[in-house]
Formats: structure tokens, C-alpha cells, sequence
């Protein structure tokens, strides 16, 4: 349990200062890497806002809550390999945002040693 409330405190550290700026535009949080557009922001900043909302919870319901790693985990994974391994393996690192590649990487490299697995696949 104390491993979730981890990964749950540290997905409000690193979302506290970006999910809810991203949606309403209050400063930067795409490190200048993206074209601006109102929809596409306002859909990563809700993803990140109801994370953030879920991890806090979270914090008091940690087996409950698990399924918010797991997400993390599947859709960032998703985003390296379609998002950022293409620009890299063509050079173009200037594009990549590397604050939020390298967040991303973090949790998929150890979200899924703290995703109680058994928990979430049980058929109870």
C-alpha cells in the first residue's frame, strides 16, 4: 500500500503545477513543443486534471484507485512510442518535449512493479 500512496503523491507533485494551467492556458506547460490548439489542450488538461483528482483519492482508497496507474501507464507508453520514438529515431529531438518524456518514462518503467496486478485482474 505504501508504494501506491507513492506513485499517487508523486502523480499530484507533477501534476499539481500542470493539469489545471493546461486547460485553462494560465502559462506554458508544453515546453513550447506544440502548436496551440484550444481543443487538444483542453482534452490532455482534463486527462491530467482527473488523474490528478484520482490519485488524490488515491491517497485515502489506494487498491480502489489502482486503475489510474494502469492508464497512466498504457497511455504514455503509447504516446513514447508514437509521439516521441519517431522524432528521435529521425533526429528530431527539438521537437520532444524531454520534461514530460522523461516524467512519462519514469512511470512506465516503474508503475507496473506497483500496479497491484492481482487486484485489478481478480474476478471478485
Amino acid at each position: 500500500m505504501t508504494y501506491l500512496r507513492l506513485a499517487y503523491a508523486f502523480n499530484l507533485l507533477v501534476l499539481l503545477p500542470i493539469a489545471v494551467p493546461t486547460i485553462l492556458r494560465l502559462y506554458p506547460t508544453d515546453q513550447g513543443r506544440f502548436e496551440e490548439s484550444a481543443g487538444w489542450r483542453t482534452l490532455v488538461g482534463a486527462l491530467w486534471t482527473a488523474i490528478l483528482v484520482l490519485s488524490a483519492l488515491g491517497l485515502y482508497a489506494p487498491l480502489r484507485h489502482s486503475p489510474v496507474l494502469f492508464l497512466q501507464v498504457t497511455y504514455k507508453t503509447l504516446w513514447l512510442l508514437v509521439f516521441a520514438l519517431p522524432r528521435v529515431l529521425k533526429g528530431c529531438t527539438h521537437s520532444v518535449p524531454w520534461g514530460i518524456a522523461g516524467t512519462f518514462l519514469v512511470i512506465i518503467l516503474v508503475w507496473p512493479f506497483i500496479i497491484p496486478w492481482g487486484y485489478l485482474f481478480s474476478s471478485q
